[in-house]
Order: C-alpha cells, then structure tokens, then sequence
C-alpha cells in the first residue's frame, strides 16, 4: 500500500550519528546527500538492465502499477537499516512474436553476464515461459514471463543496499502522496530516467513525459 512519506528520516540520522552504524563490510552507513546519490546509482544501474530487456520486447508504453514504478525504496526482507527497489512492468505482444522477443532477451542478458533459469508453467492461452536471473549483481531476482495470451511482464527486486529507507523516501519524495499518481503509470523503455520528485512540480499522471535526467 502506497504511503505518505513522514519526516521521522531525522530521528533516523541522529540515532545512526550516535551510534557509528556500519554496513556489513564495515563502512559508514551512508546518509544525507551520499544516501541519495549511492541509491540514485544504483537505481539508474538496475533500470539500465530492466529498461534494455524491455525494449527488446516492446519499446513503446508498459503499464507500470502503482507502487511498482521501482524508485520507491522498500525494506521487506532486508537486515535493518538497508532498502531495495522493486519494479513492475506489463505489455500486450503478439505472441507469434514471443519466441523471437524471448531468444533476444535471452542473449541480450546471457551477453550482459547473466546466468538464466528457464521455466514454463501451465498449457493452453494460460502457458507462460519465464527467463529468471537469481542473485546476481544488482538483482535478487529478474524476471521476463511470457504468456501465451500476448500478455508480458518484467518484474524486478534489487538486492539490499545500506541505507535508512524511510530517509532515503523522504529525501525523494518529501510530502508527496504517491497513492495520488506522483510517479508515471505508464512508460517506455526509451523515456528519459529521473530520480526523486521535484517538490511543487504536477505530477506526471497516467502518461510520463520526464524531459531531463539529473
């Protein structure tokens, strides 16, 4: 369920400044502006892979879920004091076309120094094929599903990172409801990336048109 940012990331600084918080390798917990600039990286690497396998399938609009942009942080199944990201993405591809757009994801990912599972569940319109990265550098899990009725999706869920993600959200997006449509419902593959919300600023609405990458 989407959420309201608060501004309890202060209380959350000050108790990781009094107690020296390290991450698992020992290094300071980021916070601040290192905070926001490690997780846009690692943002704008992740989307780099998930956006590349995208196009190769549809490069027009995926439907992209509220709560599933993948720029919200997230901490579900991480160790305290670590977020991740986590996306969604659905389209409509001929299905005649599938096993062509799956052989080229494939090679696409296979080429980037991924090792794939494959996986197929089901019979009829219902059957669906799955390309699936497990725990491998950025990702704690990729996947590309192909069903037989036309339909696509992409999901993906990064790996932990060090980082307070109530901060990090609130650095993001300040005061800003994104049960109210802050962030794109739908996008293309080739849409410029952003991160974060310019406070003030309409929201994007069921069609982005981010014009800049910071």
């Amino acid at each position: 369920m989407a959420r309201r940012w608060q501004t309890l990331a202060a209380t959350a600084v000050l108790a990781l400044a009094l107690t020296g918080c390290t991450d698992g390798d020992g290094r300071a917990t980021p916070t601040g502006d290192d905070l926001v600039a490690q997780a846009k990286q690692h943002y704008l690497d992740y989307r780099e892979v998930t956006n590349g396998a995208q196009a190769l399938i549809f490069d027009g609009p995926w439907e992209a879920p509220g709560g599933s942009f993948g720029m919200e942080p997230s901490g579900a199944g991480c160790p305290d004091g670590s977020y991740k990201f986590s996306l969604a993405r659905s389209t409509e591809v001929d299905p005649e076309q599938h096993a062509e757009r799956s052989a080229a994801v494939q090679k696409y990912l296979m080429d980037a120094g991924y090792e794939l599972d494959g996986m197929e569940l089901g019979s009829g319109e219902s059957k669906s094929t799955d390309l699936i990265v497990r725990k491998q550098g950025d990702f704690s899990l990729l996947m590309v599903t192909f069903i037989a009725n036309g339909s696509v999706s992409v999901t993906a869920t990064t790996r932990c990172w060090p980082g307070d993600r109530y901060e990090l959200g609130d650095q993001l997006f300040g005061d800003a409801n994104l049960s109210e449509g802050y962030l794109p419902r739908e996008e293309s593959p080739s849409d410029p990336l952003f991160f974060g919300v310019t406070p003030g600023e309409p929201a994007f609405g069921p069609t982005p048109k981010p014009t800049t990458t910071p």
